[in-house]
């Protein structure tokens, strides 16, 4: 597959997060564009964030609003078959499922590759961090919460869900997935299991309850010996090919639409040794290589 429209989402909730901002511009002088083959939808144009603020028990909530309803009105606009979304924080994936849902209709299914959780709300998350509860939020866990998306219900179902990768879940967190429908697979699972079962199950598990499927690879699922351009690295990650496998097993099912990649830092990327890694696990979940 080489037809994956490319739209940059550079968000990120924390000032001194601005580097994930600048991933689509790093990704795109690294070769993304030829490793996807498709059109270059630009960037959604983000407001800077100078300072943080915390606004009750959440920091930068205006600014995340801001970001969201702009992310939202450029992804509910795109009409592409395939759609690469380049961030970015994990936040991202707020507006663009909401915008994409409206695009696309149906049932959306979500693979969710991340060594976090992103499971926490407002009232459980330790640091405030908007990017510690983006999936949650995502999933209508706090209904009374201004996510900047109007009266617009988020799609995302949590029984059409699943997390793989996690190594470092709060307890919060942890008591939420329990009570939750939806499949957690923690990087130790996927390493006693195996990654070609974990695949398997995840992939059935979403072609039977959606309708159309996304996947978020929070870069950091992988193990950092591999690629540690991230601001939170956590060992004991998935390797090159775990990971790989995984998304192309859902991808197998001809209902994988969406693919996002989020935390790439390239501030941090001084050689571009990561950036180099990254395109090679892209190619590889695309079967370019």
């Amino acid at each position: 597959m080489s037809d994956w429209a490319v739209l940059g989402v550079p968000v990120y909730t924390l000032a001194g997060y601005n580097g994930m901002g600048e991933a689509p511009t790093a990704l795109r002088k690294a070769g993304l564009l030829q490793t996807a083959g498709g059109k270059d939808l630009g960037d959604v144009e983000i407001p800077p964030l100078m300072k943080d603020v915390l606004e009750g028990r959440t920091k930068n909530l205006t600014h995340f609003r801001e970001s969201t309803s702009r992310v939202f009105s450029a992804s509910r606009l795109c009409e592409s078959k395939h759609v690469l979304i380049v961030g970015g924080e994990c936040s991202e994936t707020v507006g663009v499922m909401a915008g994409l849902a409206e695009s696309f209709g149906g049932r959306p299914g979500m693979l969710w590759l991340d060594a976090h959780g992103d499971f926490n709300l407002p009232e459980t998350s330790p640091s405030g961090y908007i990017g510690g509860m983006c999936l949650a939020l995502a999933c209508g866990r706090a209904p009374g919460f201004d996510l900047g998306l109007g009266e617009r219900r988020f799609p995302l179902a949590e029984e059409r869900l699943v997390h793989v990768g996690s190594r470092a879940l709060d307890q919060p967190e942890i008591e939420a997935f329990n009570s939750s429908p939806a499949k957690l697979f923690t990087s130790q699972a996927v390493k006693k299991a195996g990654a070609s079962s974990v695949a398997e199950e995840a992939a059935r598990h979403l072609d039977n309850r959606s309708d159309w499927i996304a996947c978020h690879l929070d870069i950091d699922v992988v193990d950092p010996m591999f690629i540690p351009s991230v601001n939170y690295p956590t060992p004991g990650g998935l390797n090159m090919e775990e990971a790989s496998a995984i998304v192309r097993a859902v991808l197998k099912t001809g209902k994988l639409r969406v693919l996002e990649l989020a935390a790439y830092n390239p501030s941090i990327d001084g050689g571009g040794s990561s950036a180099e890694r990254l395109l090679e696990l892209v190619r590889k979940i695309l079967s370019l290589s």
